[in-house]
């Protein structure tokens, strides 16, 4: 069963007040669970996530040394 956005909101605001949180909070920890996951899914060594940032290794070295 789909939820409109009304619905979703109000089960996003249940989820947050459970973790002692408020909505924004709970909102920044989604997004930071997200990113976490597919920084595992692709792993150290593979360049799969800079492909899907955009980024090239070069430019990766070149934020390093400024």
């Amino acid at each position: 069963m789909l939820m409109n956005k009304k619905q979703l909101i109000e089960s996003q605001k249940e989820c947050a007040d459970m973790l002692g949180m408020t909505l924004d909070e709970y909102e920044k920890y989604l997004k930071d669970v997200k990113s976490k996951k597919i920084i595992k899914s692709h792993g150290k060594q593979s360049n799969q996530f800079l492909d899907y940032l955009k980024i090239d290794e070069k430019d990766l070295k070149l934020m390093k040394t400024i």
